[in-house]
C-alpha cells in the first residue's frame, strides 16, 4: 500500500502527540499528585481538590478518551485502504490486504463498543482483537521476504503482548480460583510480561537498528538521549526510590513491587535506556521505512502494559502496525538509498587482498598464525576478519563490505568492547579530505585534552585520562600516529585499544587499502596491504605495554 512509503500520516503523528500528553499529564502528573484519601477512626476523611488539579484531572481525562478515539480512527482508515487494496493484486496480496482489513477493522470495532460502554464488560474482546493484530503482524512480516533482523525485532516485541493477552485469556485454564482471587495469576502474568518486556528491549538495538550496524552505532545523538534517560532514571531512583517506582508503574504498567531487588530494578532501567537508543536511532533514521519502525515502538513503549482502559489497545495496536508496515519494507529502501562513497571491488580482487594480507601479516610474524574467513550476510553485506597476535596481543581486523564497497575498517587488540561504552580516552582525526563528509564520532570519554605536543594536537582531537595516554603514547608513537592514522582511537584501560576509519567518510578514500588501485586496476600486489599492515603494528605497539598476555592467541571462532 502507498502509505506504507511514508513515515507517518498526519492521523498517525497526531496520535503519538497524544499519547505524549496522556503519558505525561494523565499517568504522571495527576496520578502522581492525586491526594489519597485519610482515614480517621475507620471514616474516610472528604478532601476537597484545589481547581488546578480539577482542571488537569479533566484535561487527563479528555487525553484519554482522545487518544482512544483517535486510535479508532487510525485503525478505521487502515481498514478501509486495505480493503480498496485487496481488489487488486494477486491473489495472495488480496488475501493478505483482506486480513489486514478484518485485523484492524475489528479492533477499532471493539474498542468503539469499549468505550460507549463499561470497558470491564468487553475485556475478553479487547484480548482477542489485540491478539488476533499481534499474531497478524508477525505472521505476515515472516511470510514475505524481508529484513531477518525487522522480523525477530517485530516477534520479539510482540511477544509480551502474546504473552499477556494468551495468559489472561486462559487464566481460568491455568490459574485456580483461589489463585485468580488472591491474585496469584495477576501477579504470575505480570511477571512473564516484564520479562519478556525486558528481553525485548534489550534485543531491540541489534535487530531493529538502521542498517548499516556498524554506522548506527556510532551516531552521537541516540547514545547521548539514552545516557540522558539512564542518568535522569538512577538520579531518581538514588533521590526517592519508593516514588519513582511508583511513577514507572503508573507510566508503563509494569506493577513493580516497591521492595523489588534493586538489580531488577537497574535491569529495568538499562532495558529503558536500551529501546531509548532504538527509537532515537531509528526515528531519526533516512529510511521512511526505518522511521515507520521507531514510531511503532514509541507507541508500543507508551501504551504500557497495564491494558486498563481501551487507549491503551488501540495506541499497542497501532503500535504493531507500525512495526510491521516498516519491517516488510526496511530492507528494500535502505538498499536503495545506501549509496557508498568507496568504489566497488570485485569479489576476486578482494579475495587477492586478503591473501596478501594474510601472508604480510604472517611475514612479520615469522609465519605465525593468521586466521581469516570471510562470511556473506543479508544481502550484499560481507564481512572479512583476520585474527593473529602480536607481541602476546591478540588482534582483530574486521573489514565491513556493503554491496562490495568497503564501509569501515576496525583493529582491536585485546578484547572486544562494545564502542557504546565509554572509553579511558580517545583521540579523533581532524578534518578530512575536502569533501568526504564529517567522521562518525568515537565513543564516549572523559574533558578535553591536550598532549602538548603541537603535531598530535593540531592533528587530533583528545578526550579522557591525559596521563593513561601519554604513558602509551610517548613521543615518537605520537608522532608516527600524527603521520599515519585516520579515524578514531580509543582505549579501555586494561582490555582493550581500538582503531577505526570509514574510507571516504571524513577520511581519505584510500587511507588504509588502496581502493582507488583494487577498483580501478582490478588487481592487488603484495604493496597494496603495507599501509594497513604497518598500521596494524603501530596499534600493537600502542596497546602492547597495557595489553600484553602470555594467553593463546583467541581462536577464530572466539572472535566472530
Amino acid at each position: 500500500m502507498e502509505r506504507d512509503r511514508r513515515s507517518l500520516s498526519a492521523l498517525e503523528l497526531i496520535l503519538l502527540g497524544a499519547v505524549m500528553a496522556e503519558v505525561s499529564i494523565g499517568r504522571l502528573l495527576v496520578r502522581g499528585l492525586e491526594k489519597k484519601p485519610v482515614f480517621i477512626k475507620g471514616q474516610a476523611q472528604k478532601l476537597v481538590p484545589p481547581s488546578w488539579f480539577v482542571a488537569l484531572d479533566y484535561v487527563a481525562l479528555f487525553l484519554l478518551y482522545f487518544v482512544a478515539l483517535l486510535g479508532v480512527i487510525v485503525l478505521t482508515v487502515r481498514a478501509h485502504e486495505a480493503m480498496l487494496g485487496a481488489r487488486h493484486g494477486r491473489p495472495a496480496e488480496r488475501i493478505g490486504r483482506g486480513i489486514d482489513g478484518v485485523t484492524a477493522g475489528g479492533m477499532a470495532v471493539v474498542a468503539t463498543l469499549a468505550v460507549m460502554a463499561d470497558p470491564a464488560t468487553v475485556q475478553t474482546f479487547l484480548h482477542v482483537a489485540l491478539l488476533v493484530v499481534a499474531i497478524h503482524q508477525v505472521v505476515r512480516v515472516w511470510a514475505r521476504k524481508v529484513d531477518v533482523g525487522a522480523a525477530i525485532g517485530l516477534t520479539v516485541c510482540a511477544a509480551p503482548i502474546l504473552i499477556y493477552c494468551g495468559a489472561s485469556l486462559l487464566s481460568a485454564q491455568l490459574w485456580s480460583e483461589d489463585q485468580l482471587l488472591g491474585g496469584e495469576a495477576r501477579a504470575a502474568i505480570g511477571k512473564l510480561a516484564r520479562n519478556g518486556l525486558a528481553v525485548a528491549a534489550i534485543a531491540s538495538p541489534y535487530c531493529l537498528a538502521p542498517r548499516p550496524f556498524a554506522r548506527s552505532m556510532t551516531r552521537v545523538l541516540p547514545f547521548a538521549i539514552a545516557l540522558l534517560i539512564a542518568g535522569a532514571g538512577a538520579a531518581a531512583l538514588r533521590i526517592d526510590y519508593l516514588s519513582t517506582v511508583k511513577a514507572v508503574n503508573r507510566v508503563l504498567g509494569l506493577d513493580l513491587r516497591v521492595d523489588a531487588p534493586q538489580d531488577q530494578i537497574a535491569l529495568y532501567l538499562l532495558a529503558f535506556a536500551t529501546v531509548t537508543w532504538t527509537v532515537t536511532a531509528c526515528v531519526t533514521a533516512a529510511s521512511p521505512a526505518r522511521r515507520r519502525v521507531g514510531f511503532g515502538l514509541a507507541l508500543l513503549v507508551l501504551a504500557g502494559h497495564g491494558f486498563a482502559w481501551p487507549a491503551a489497545f488501540v495506541t499497542a495496536a497501532t503500535g504493531l502496525v507500525l512495526l510491521g508496515d516498516g519491517a516488510r519494507r526496511v530492507r528494500d529502501e535502505e538498499r536503495a538509498a545506501f549509496i557508498p562513497v568507496t568504489p566497488p571491488i570485485e569479489d576476486e580482487v578482494w579475495q587477492a587482498f586478503v591473501g596478501h594480507l594474510v601472508a604480510a601479516l604472517r611475514h612479520k610474524h615469522g609465519d605465525g598464525a593468521v586466521s581469516a574467513v570471510s562470511v556473506r550476510g543479508e544481502g550484499e553485506h560481507t564481512s572479512t576478519v583476520v585474527v593473529t597476535e602480536r607481541h602476546g596481543v591478540p588482534v582483530r581486523l574486521r573489514v565491513e563490505r556493503m554491496a562490495r564497497a568497503v564501509v569501515v575498517v576496525d583493529v582491536v587488540c585485546g578484547r572486544e568492547v562494545d564502542a557504546g561504552r565509554a572509553a579511558t580516552w580517545t583521540v579523533v582525526a581532524r578534518g578530512g579530505a575536502a569533501g568526504t563528509g564529517s567522521h562518525p564520532e568515537p565513543p564516549a570519554a572523559g574533558p578535553v585534552m591536550r598532549a602538548d605536543d603541537a603535531p598530535f594536537d593540531q592533528r587530533f582531537r583528545s578526550r579522557g585520562d591525559r596521563d593513561v595516554m601519554l604513558r602509551l603514547l610517548d613521543s615518537g608513537l605520537r608522532a608516527r600516529a600524527a603521520a599515519s592514522l585516520d579515524g578514531w582511537l580509543a582505549f579501555w584501560d586494561g582490555q582493550s585499544l581500538r582503531h577505526r576509519v570509514f574510507p571516504g567518510q571524513g577520511a581519505p578514500l584510500d587511507v588504509l587499502i588502496p581502493l582507488s588501485q583494487l577498483a580501478l586496476e582490478r588487481r592487488s600486489t603484495p604493496q597494496s596491504v603495507e599501509h594497513l599492515v604497518l598500521v596494524v603494528e603501530l596499534c600493537v605497539e600502542i596497546a602492547a605495554p597495557a595489553l600484553a598476555t602470555r594467553d593463546e592467541p583467541v581462536a577464530l571462532g572466539e572472535a566472530t
